[in-house]
């Protein structure tokens, strides 16, 4: 086989910059060769990070000057140098004048179909203040009109008493515990892999509260570790749903001593000293390890918080638990816990834009963006090194993954995790089938909950590369 480059169409690359000319298909190649081609970039244009867990890269540079970038380390690159680009690699090219690259890709069978969007079978608890919405929400049929109330789903979890079970795909069957383990820097991220060693840092629930939680706090990470050898909980709620007048419990409205707390405590009357809020849908609370707080009945909620099961429990209104005991109360812990300062504001105001990704919080333990959309949206996290755990509060999404053409279907109610080496993947709401009568499709409308952890300091963790200079004769 004779092929001239004049003589091929160019056509857009897939990251939809620059044109290339494909010398060599996948087709054609008989063997692991993905493709061969020649791309041209124009000065200035950048081609954004993006990451093949399954291929290998080779680019050649025939012409101009342009900027590899390989995880953290940016490679000036000129005429006949050559960079080599291993799996998993987040890579970024920048020409500075207009550029000719040959690229060559290769795939790696053996990691094949191992990194997709992963979903997981339903992890519902039952609780004394519990309701019945999770499961109708979520799709799951319910046995018995009279079932035991859910209080939470455990949308995403890597807690060992109560781990996911991965439900589609190659993992199917497996503890998302044990997948991480097999892969923790292609799913976690490389700095997240070694900071949290190799464990999966948050937790993401769906709460509905028919009746009233606890008032309760929990420990920072130093507490945490000294008294239970686990994780502090800092968390954060997005409200889905509140029925009218339904409200909730975060920070304190008032001054109060240690020996103040301890006397409401044990008169009951604490929630007196709480800031009270009543809640709408789209609210949002972030909610720091040491504040104290209370979700109350009428509320359906997200939350993400950090992988940590610690809770101490400081007033819970006298009622008894499932089993017909008193619940246990950590009065003592808690007070060493809690944050007694009074702040103006607990509620965490944040822009709404419809098309968008809405930045809500960033904190050092966890990212949140709410994304509302009405068509197709591209979401390039690959800069974050880290997994995204995509929630969807409203409607029904397809989500696919540029680099591997893996796809799942994300219905309301339920969540996904995508690994860290392909969150590279576009969005696009499913429109929902015309009723009985009317004549044309409701427009299609997905509001998703993301979180992530983005580990800024990532100098210590960049993986293995090759760069080849040929000098000229």
């Amino acid at each position: 086989m004779k092929k001239s480059l004049k003589d091929i169409q160019p056509i857009i690359t897939s990251h939809a910059v620059g044109e290339k000319r494909v010398l060599l298909s996948r087709d054609e190649s008989g063997c692991g060769i993905t493709q061969i081609a020649v791309t041209d970039l124009r000065a200035g244009e950048v081609a954004l990070a993006h990451i093949h867990p399954d291929m290998q890269e080779g680019f050649y540079v025939l012409e101009g000057d342009l900027d590899v970038t390989l995880n953290d380390d940016v490679h000036h690159c000129h005429k006949d140098d050559f960079v080599y680009v291993e799996s998993g690699t987040a890579h970024e090219l920048h020409a500075i004048t207009d550029v000719r690259v040959m690229t060559i890709g290769c795939e790696i069978k053996e990691k094949k179909s191992l990194l997709y969007p992963m979903v997981f079978k339903p992890n519902l608890h039952s609780v004394v203040w519990g309701g019945q919405r999770i499961k109708p929400w979520k799709g799951i049929p319910s046995l018995s009109p009279e079932a035991e109330p859910v209080g939470e789903s455990w949308e995403v979890s890597a807690v060992p008493s109560s781990p996911s079970i991965v439900d589609n795909g190659h993992w199917t069957g497996m503890s998302l515990i044990d997948v991480i383990s097999q892969m923790p820097e292609e799913i976690l991220g490389r700095a997240n892999a070694r900071k949290y060693g190799n464990k999966l840092p948050l937790l993401v629930k769906f709460i509905d509260a028919e009746k009233d939680l606890s008032i309760q706090v929990h420990p920072d990470d130093q507490m945490a570790m000294r008294e239970h050898g686990k994780m502090g909980k800092t968390e954060m709620w997005y409200v889905i749903d509140a029925k009218p007048g339904a409200y909730l419990y975060a920070g304190f409205k008032d001054d109060l001593t240690s020996e103040q707390y301890a006397q409401k405590v044990s008169d009951g009357s604490i929630t007196d000293a709480l800031a009270k809020h009543e809640v709408n849908p789209g609210d949002v609370f972030y909610l720091p390890a040491g504040r104290v707080h209370a979700i109350c009945g009428g509320i359906l909620l997200a939350e993400v918080q950090q992988t940590s099961d610690v809770t101490y429990r400081i007033f819970d209104y006298n009622r008894p638990g499932l089993d017909g005991k008193p619940r246990q109360l950590h009065t003592e812990l808690a007070a060493e816990a809690l944050d007694f300062k009074v702040y103006d504001e607990y509620r965490t105001d944040y822009a709404v834009k419809e098309s968008s990704a809405n930045h809500c919080i960033d904190s050092p333990f966890f990212n949140v963006r709410i994304v509302d959309i009405d068509q197709r949206f591209h979401r390039n996290l690959v800069k974050y090194d880290s997994f995204i755990i995509t929630m969807c509060l409203k409607g029904s999404c397809h989500i696919k993954i540029r680099s591997t053409q893996d796809e799942v279907v994300l219905h309301e109610g339920n969540s996904c995790l995508i690994p860290a080496a392909i969150a590279d993947y576009d969005v696009e709401p499913i429109s929902s089938s015309p009723s009985k009568g009317e004549d044309r499709r409701e427009v299609a409308h997905t509001l998703l909950l993301d979180a992530f952890v983005d580990n800024k300091d990532r100098s210590m963790v960049r993986k293995a590369t090759r760069f080849f200079h040929i000098s000229k004769l």
